[in-house]
């Protein structure tokens, strides 16, 4: 009978003490009443997106006073997708096959397809049938007027810049020489209704094409 009752309290204690556990918040147990609070890696994930978003819109000059249009929101993603598969290059051989032909792709879309291919051997197998190559060296019509009118176009290579407007006086690169993303400065005179007076002209180069200029 004592055994008996013993094991009955052995339980009832037990059970008791299950009741009244205090588990730790990170044991997978909780209380619905609680909250849950905000994880600090969500946070942070946020964070980073936004940053590649802002920095995608720089990239591509799409401006952020207003809503995004369906065209632009996909040229952001691409271009958000592309970086990160730009970042994920990670030898030397790699990286100077992509940026070799990356001047001689249509746009971010055969980009990425090119650097989603499993190995170097079927980017180059790829790029070979579809003719990317940096040997195709005629310029475009567009290209050809605009140096015949020492003028500068979107797209013409640093070869061609340099046909039209001669050599910069001064060069900006912007991180690795290899990615061809540069600055080029020029001082040139312009006339106005006090005379010749001297401005400064930027072109912007991405890939090692005319991505854009500024004058001032």
């Amino acid at each position: 009978m004592f055994l008996q009752t013993t094991i009955l309290a052995i339980l009832y204690l037990g059970l008791t003490a299950c009741v009244t556990l205090q588990r730790s918040p990170e044991s997978g147990y909780r209380s619905d009443s609680k909250e849950i609070s905000v994880s600090p890696t969500k946070e942070h994930y946020q964070e980073q997106r936004q940053l590649e978003i802002t920095a995608a819109k720089e990239e591509l000059g799409v401006p952020t006073s207003r809503p995004l249009t369906e065209s632009e929101k996909r040229n952001v993603h691409n271009r958000i997708q592309l970086n990160r598969l730009e970042a994920s290059l990670i030898t030397p051989v790699e990286r100077r096959q992509y940026y070799h032909l990356k001047p001689f792709f249509k746009n971010d879309s055969y980009r990425i397809y090119f650097l989603k291919l499993p190995s170097i051997a079927a980017r180059k197998d790829w790029a070979q049938r579809k003719n990317i190559t940096a040997n195709n060296t005629e310029p475009p019509q567009a290209v050809i007027d605009a140096i015949e009118n020492s003028d500068i176009t979107l797209g013409m290579t640093k070869e061609a810049v340099v046909q039209s407007w001669g050599d910069p006086d001064n060069v900006e690169v912007a991180g690795n020489r290899l990615y061809g993303n540069e600055r080029w400065n020029y001082l040139k005179y312009a006339s106005s209704e006090e005379g010749y007076k001297k401005e400064t002209r930027v072109i912007v180069f991405e890939a090692g094409r005319v991505s854009g200029w500024e004058r001032y």
